[in-house]
This record gives C-alpha cells, sequence and structure tokens, in this order.
C-alpha cells in the first residue's frame, strides 16, 4: 500500500502541498489528476524521496523514504515526467546497464519482445542522446517492466507515447495491478484516466478537492463525462459552458448564413 498522510510542502514560505491525504491500496490503479503546477508531480517525487514532506508522511507499507531512501528507491519503479537518462549511451547499453544496477536477471529475448512492443527496437543502437522524447520515455518504461518493481509511481505516464505504445503502458499498468502492485499515476489525459483507473483524486492548488471512482464523481457532480467533473471542482465549469455556448453561437449563425 502507498500511504499519504496529512502531507505539507512549502517552498520559500509558499504552501504547495496542504495537507494531503490519500492510500493506494495493492492491485489498485490510481489516477492523480489536476492542473499545470497542483502539486501532482511534488507529491509524486516523495514516493523515493526526491521531495521530502514538512509535515505528515508518505509510507511503502511500512517504509517511509524520507527516513530509508534507498529501500525506497528499490522498491518503487518511479517514472519522471522529464526524462533523466544517460545521453553518452547507446539505448541497448543503457538497458544493460540499468540491468546491471538494479539485479534484472531477464533473458535478452525478453528484452527484444518487450522493446519490438514499444517501438524501440529500431533504435537499440542510437545514443540516447539521438532519442526522441517520447523514445526517452519508452526506454526508462522498458526498464521499469524488466525491474518488476513492487510499486509503480509514473508522473505523466502517457506523455510523448504514440497510440500504439501507449495502449501497450495502459496493458502493463493492469497487469501489474493484477498481480497486487499499487499502481499511481498522474495524467492531463482525461479519458484514459477514466478508462484505466479504479480510483481518482483531483488535486487544485494543494489540495485534494475530489475522491472517488470515475462513476461515483460524475454521479456526484451530476456529470456525463470526468471532464465536466474536473473543470466543476476546479472552478472553471462556468467559463466552459461559456466557451461552449459561444462555439454553439458560431455554429447556429454559420448554418443561418449558409
Amino acid at each position: 500500500m502507498i500511504v499519504y498522510e496529512g502531507v505539507e510542502k512549502s517552498y520559500s514560505g509558499t504552501p504547495v502541498i496542504r495537507g494531503v491525504s490519500f492510500q493506494v491500496s495493492p492491485g489498485e490503479v490510481f489516477a492523480l489528476l489536476g492542473p499545470n503546477g497542483s502539486g501532482k508531480s511534488t507529491l509524486l517525487k516523495m514516493s523515493i524521496a526526491l521531495v521530502t514532506p514538512d509535515k505528515g508522511r508518505v509510507a511503502l507499507d511500512g517504509v517511509e523514504p524520507s527516513a530509508d531512501p534507498l529501500t525506497a528507491k528499490r522498491l518503487v519503479g518511479y517514472l519522471p515526467e522529464e526524462p533523466v537518462l544517460f545521453e553518452s549511451l547507446r539505448a541497448d547499453e543503457y538497458v544493460r546497464f540499468m540491468m546491471d544496477i538494479y539485479g534484472v536477471d531477464a533473458d535478452w529475448d525478453t528484452v527484444g519482445r518487450l522493446a519490438r512492443e514499444l517501438g524501440l527496437w529500431e533504435h537499440g543502437s542510437k545514443l540516447v542522446g539521438e532519442l526522441s522524447h517520447g523514445n526517452k520515455r519508452k526506454l526508462m518504461l522498458l526498464v521499469l517492466m524488466l525491474r518488476e518493481p513492487q510499486y509503480l509511481v509514473l508522473d505523466e505516464v502517457f506523455s510523448g507515447l504514440d497510440p500504439i505504445s501507449a495502449a501497450r503502458v495502459k496493458t502493463w499498468m493492469r497487469g501489474e495491478a493484477a498481480r497486487g502492485r499499487p499502481v499511481l499515476f498522474s495524467t492531463h489525459i482525461l479519458p484514459v484516466a477514466e478508462a484505466l483507473a479504479d480510483r481518482i483524486a483531483i488535486i487544485y492548488r494543494g489540495s485534494i478537492v475530489a475522491t472517488g471512482t470515475p462513476a461515483q464523481l460524475k454521479k456526484l457532480y451530476g456529470a456525463e463525462e470526468l471532464e465536466e467533473v474536473f473543470l466543476s471542482v476546479t472552478g472553471h465549469a462556468a467559463e466552459y459552458r461559456e466557451m461552449i455556448e459561444a462555439l454553439r453561437g458560431r455554429t447556429h449563425g454559420d448554418e443561418e448564413n449558409s
């Protein structure tokens, strides 16, 4: 289980996380949604002590990353929003290097199969620094798939992925949850969150403003789509309705003039 309990964080006296609490159970896929700057990445970084809370606690079944960061880094498969790689290595060298670091005993046939599924196979001899943003993220995901960590924490996991590799990653995430792994991820792609997540938390200005299953949230806010819930709890529903009405009026006017 991944537990966030009363977590607070400030930078230069400005609060960025305000008393956040939630938990991700074994076998659960949990989506963290929020506008840019709402605190999602700060929270996810706490899972491996890249950021430590000022108050509250983060725990991985009893292991607190702030107290034992090395164990947390071993247990958690963390994907940052921006790729952090050794760019002077070839892609295949990077995979071997990371397998050695984490003691992964995977045969090269498995590596090749996953690389093909992610669309990376033909890029194996390229320098990491020459890869596109999307392929760098695929490379990091490939290493996570090989590691099989006990917890998955994925920041903007679908950013830069093409539809084929995104579908493969969704299958992997659900498969890891089926094995009893807690899966915590953030995304700006609301339909993906609605289809993939068992539960969702929406964070706005550092605070959790809504939590529940997609169906519960839509029922609570009388919405047909998760997007409507998101806009409502972040205070943009009226603006959204005005925009839709303006577009409808423009379309109606075009029809009358045609």
